[in-house]
C-alpha cells in the first residue's frame, strides 16, 4: 500500500440506476472500474455499490459510510440515473461530512450545472482515470484543499468562496490494461444480463474515440484536440481480454463499448484472426457501426463476424429525411442504410439493432413519416433486425445540434432535477413541438416495443413469464404496426401505461 494512504483510505463508487432501461440492459459498470483501476493501485481501498444491482438504494450507500470513507462517488448520465444519484448524494450529505465527486457524461457537459447543487462537492470532466487518484490525494493532504491545491487535477470543478472553478480535462484516452481492472471489486456477476437470458454479460474495449463528425453528437467536440481521434488496441489484447473474462468469469457475451470499433476494418479483422487462430468462438455484440462501415464489408468479412460469434451490430440509422441526415451531418443517404441492411440480410445470420431520433428541431411530421417508412421496410427486407425505442432528441452541450436547438427556443436544463427529465422514455416537450408532434412521439415511444421481432431474437429463456412476455408483444404487434405505419396517435391508450411503468422505475 501507499504509504500516504493513511487513515481515511476507503472511496465508495456508485452506479445509479438507470429507470426503465436497466430493465432490459444490465452490464457490469465498467467506467467504475476504470476509476477504480488507478485508486486501487494506489492503495486505496474501493468498494463498488451498484444500484441497479440491489434493492438498498441510498440507504445501501450511508451503510458503508465511515470514518475512513474520503470520497464518495457516482458516475452519472441524463435521465432517470440523475434522480438516484441526487437521492444517493443527498443521503450521503446528510450522514456527515464526506465529499461527494459526480463523474461521467452529466458531469463532462454540464460540469457547471451539477455543482449548482449542494449535494455535490466535486464533478470531473472527461475521462477520470488519473483525476480520481490526484484527487484523493488532495483530500488525503487537506480534508477541503484550496483551488491551487486542485489545479493539478484534469477536469475538476470545485467552488471556492462561492464561485466555481473549472480545469481543463485530460486530453487523450486513458486505457487500462485488462490485467489491472479490478474485476474483483464486483461480487456477483450473475447479476449482469440482457433482458430474457441468463447469459452474463462483459462490456469490454477494442478501440477508444470516434473521427466522425456527427453534429448531434459529443465526440466531435469532446476529441477535438485528441491525437489520435480513434485509438484501436492490439488484437491479442483484445482476445487475451476476452479469453480471460470466459475462462476467469465465465462470460457468455462479450459487448464492445466502443464508440467506433469498425473506422479501420482490419482492426476487426485482426481480433477475428486472433479468435480463430486460438480456437475461441463466443457470442459478440458491437455496439459502434456505421452504415458507411457497413458498406465497406463485403460477405467474406461479414461471415467472419458471423463464424466468430458475433450477433448483433448495433447502427446509426438516425432518420429516414434527407434533410435531417443532412443536418446532422452523417454522411449517408437512406438509400446506402437501405444497402447496407441488405447486406446485412443476405448474410443470415447477424442481427441488426437499429437506433434512430425523433424530434429534431424543426423536423416535420412528414419527415418523421419517412423515418417510419424506412425502418418498416427495413424490418420487411430483413428478418433479422429489430429497432430500439426512439431517441427523443436532447441537445447536447457544445454540439453543432445545441447552436440549432438554441435557434429554436432551446435553454439547457438549468438544474440536476431538470436533467433527470432529459430521457428517450421522458415526456419533456421541447419548445419546437407541434401538438400532433407531441401524439406522434408517444406513439412511437410506445409502438417501437412491439413493431418487430426483438423478443423472438433476444430472448432465451422459456419460463412461463417469458412466454406470457412473447405472447402478448405478438397479440399487441399487428396494431403496433397498424399505428406506427399509418401514425395513428388518436385514442393512445397504450401511453398512460407506458409512462406508469416509466414512472415505477424511476428513483428519488
Amino acid at each position: 500500500m501507499n504509504d500516504s494512504v493513511t487513515g481515511r483510505n476507503k472511496i465508495i463508487l456508485v452506479q445509479p440506476s438507470m429507470g426503465v432501461a436497466g430493465e432490459f440492459v444490465r452490464h457490469p459498470p465498467l467506467s467504475l472500474l476504470y476509476v477504480a483501476s488507478g485508486l486501487v493501485r494506489e492503495g486505496f481501498d474501493v468498494r463498488i455499490i451498484d444500484l441497479r444491482a440491489s434493492d438498498g438504494g441510498a440507504a445501501e450507500v450511508v451503510k458503508a459510510l465511515g470514518d475512513d470513507v474520503l470520497w464518495v462517488g457516482l458516475t452519472v448520465m441524463g435521465g432517470a440515473p440523475v434522480s438516484s444519484a441526487l437521492e444517493v448524494s443527498r443521503a450521503v450529505k446528510a450522514a456527515g461530512m464526506y465529499p461527494v465527486v459526480w463523474g461521467g457524461s452529466l458531469a463532462t457537459i454540464a460540469p457547471d450545472t451539477v455543482l449548482g447543487n449542494s449535494a455535490v462537492d466535486y464533478a470531473i470532466s472527461g475521462s477520470g482515470v488519473s483525476s480520481a487518484v490526484r484527487l484523493s490525494r488532495a483530500l488525503v493532504a487537506n480534508d477541503t484543499p484550496t483551488s491551487d491545491e486542485l489545479d493539478h487535477v484534469p477536469g475538476l470543478y470545485s467552488r471556492h468562496e462561492g464561485r466555481i472553478v473549472g480545469r481543463k480535462p485530460f486530453r487523450g484516452f486513458e486505457p487500462v490494461p485488462f490485467r489491472e481492472i479490478p474485476y474483483h471489486l464486483i461480487p456477483d456477476y450473475g447479476v449482469y444480463a440482457h433482458f430474457g437470458t441468463a447469459r452474463r454479460v462483459f462490456p469490454i474495449y477494442s478501440a477508444f474515440g470516434c473521427p466522425y463528425r456527427c453534429a448531434f453528437c459529443i465526440s466531435p467536440a469532446m476529441y477535438k484536440e485528441y491525437k489520435p481521434k480513434w485509438l484501436p488496441l492490439p488484437a491479442t489484447e483484445v482476445v487475451d481480454h476476452i479469453e480471460y473474462l470466459r475462462d476467469r468469469f465465465d462470460a457468455g457475451l462479450i459487448y464492445f463499448y466502443d464508440d467506433d470499433s469498425f473506422v479501420n476494418p482490419e482492426h476487426i479483422r485482426g481480433v477475428l484472426d486472433e479468435l480463430k487462430r486460438r480456437r475461441i468462438k463466443i457470442p459478440m455484440s458491437f455496439r459502434g457501426a456505421r452504415v458507411n462501415e457497413i458498406l465497406r464489408m463485403d460477405d467474406e468479412f461479414l461471415s467472419a463476424l458471423a463464424e466468430s460469434g458475433t450477433e448483433i451490430l448495433h447502427v446509426g440509422l438516425e432518420s429516414g429525411s434527407p434533410r435531417i441526415l443532412a443536418l446532422y451531418e452523417k454522411g449517408v443517404t437512406v438509400e446506402d442504410t437501405i444497402e447496407a441492411n441488405r447486406r446485412l440480410a443476405k448474410n443470415g445470420k447477424l442481427i441488426a439493432a437499429y437506433n434512430w431520433i425523433v424530434g429534431t428541431p424543426g423536423e416535420t411530421c412528414e419527415e418523421m413519416a419517412a423515418t417510419r417508412r424506412l425502418l418498416l421496410r427495413i424490418l420487411d427486407e430483413n428478418p433479422r433486425a429489430f429497432v430500439f425505442q426512439p431517441n427523443k432528441f436532447h441537445p447536447i452541450p457544445g454540439t453543432v445540434m445545441a447552436d440549432v436547438a438554441a435557434r429554436h427556443g432551446y435553454r439547457p436544463p438549468a438544474t440536476l432535477e431538470a436533467w433527470s427529465c432529459e430521457e428517450q422514455e421522458g415526456d419533456k416537450r421541447e419548445p419546437w413541438y407541434t401538438p400532433r408532434i407531441q401524439r406522434d412521439i408517444e406513439m412511437m415511444q410506445v409502438t417501437s416495443y412491439f413493431i418487430d421481432h426483438k423478443a423472438e431474437l433476444l430472448t432465451t429463456e422459456n419460463s412461463l413469464y417469458y412466454i406470457i412476455v412473447r405472447l402478448i408483444i405478438a397479440l399487441y404487434r399487428p396494431f403496433a404496426r397498424f399505428r406506427f405505419k399509418r401514425g395513428f396517435a388518436g385514442l393512445l391508450f397504450e401511453y398512460p401505461l407506458f409512462r406508469r411503468v416509466v414512472m415505477r422505475h424511476r428513483k428519488g
